[in-house]
């Protein structure tokens, strides 16, 4: 076709779409919408149902999840990863991550993090299973940032609700790291809780910081590697999970996304015995 030719209707642009997956609103009992992603295997269901990897944020972070796990499992002999079923949560509205909503649903408040776990189990994976069988021993919850604060916040008040958890560069300095209160109750407890992958980027804590005296500041209170990290060794002491630490070189708090997702879905997705080798 020359430049000066315009294009046909045949030719007209349309927008991309991931086979095999499905969006749809949710009004939960207590009155907050949601946008639900879910995106399910070509293979049939095993008797128990589909595995699935939950994703807070999901905006942000379901087609690069979809796409991670779907390249995964089309090579099941080297990756091990199953067949699996993908749920974005997300918030109407068209920003990668709604602030506001975000603060309401996933931070350990009253009236926050518990009712919106509660809302996940009990209404939006009820609701997802329209698409796809799920099997409830093993179901991973994964976020980033605030939601990796809230896959912690899950494990440690609610053990066993969810197979595995994967927490990526986690938000442990909020509230005064609040979190560390709730972690020590969930350590002095017994009984095996399942599997944690806690990750982040190099750079998070001493990247560049563009000659910004208050960035260089909220950093050094973050602590973000080394409340990570230790938190991480505490857990793996402690017998009560399976926990595993990823640091990426190099990777800074928004790019280290698609390479927490990539890692997640072979944590969460892999046959039985590879999970936790593969996440090492």
């Amino acid at each position: 076709m020359s430049p000066d030719e315009a294009p046909s209707a045949a030719a007209a642009p349309a927008p991309f779409t991931l086979e095999r997956t499905a969006v749809f609103g949710l009004v939960a009992g207590d009155g907050s919408a949601y946008r639900i992603a879910v995106a399910w295997p070509e293979a049939p269901p095993p008797a128990a149902g589909y595995p699935a990897l939950v994703l807070v944020d999901g905006q942000a972070l379901f087609a690069t999840a979809v796409s991670a796990a779907r390249l995964q499992a089309a090579r099941a002999e080297v990756t091990g990863v199953a067949p699996a079923v993908i749920v974005g949560i997300g918030y109407p509205g068209a920003a990668l991550f709604d602030a506001e909503r975000r603060q309401r649903d996933l931070l350990p408040v009253e009236g926050g993090a518990d009712r919106f776990l509660a809302s996940i189990v009990q209404e939006i994976l009820p609701a997802v299973e329209r698409f796809a069988p799920l099997d409830p021993a093993r179901r991973t919850l994964a976020g980033h940032s605030y939601g990796g604060l809230f896959a912690l916040h899950a494990l440690f008040t609610r053990p066993g609700l969810f197979a595995a958890h994967v927490a990526g560069s986690p938000s442990i300095w909020w509230g005064e790291r609040a979190i560390l209160a709730t972690e020590e109750r969930f350590r002095a407890a017994s009984g095996f809780a399942g599997r944690l992958l806690i990750t982040l980027g190099e750079a998070e804590q001493d990247g560049p910081d563009g000659g910004d005296p208050r960035r260089r500041e909220r950093r050094a209170m973050a602590r973000m590697r080394d409340n990570a990290a230790e938190m991480a060794a505490r857990l793996a002491a402690s017998g009560r999970v399976d926990c595993s630490f990823v640091e990426w070189p190099g990777e800074n708090h928004a790019s280290v996304i698609p390479a927490m997702l990539s890692r997640a879905v072979g944590f969460a997705l892999a046959a039985p015995g590879l999970a936790g080798r593969r996440a090492a």
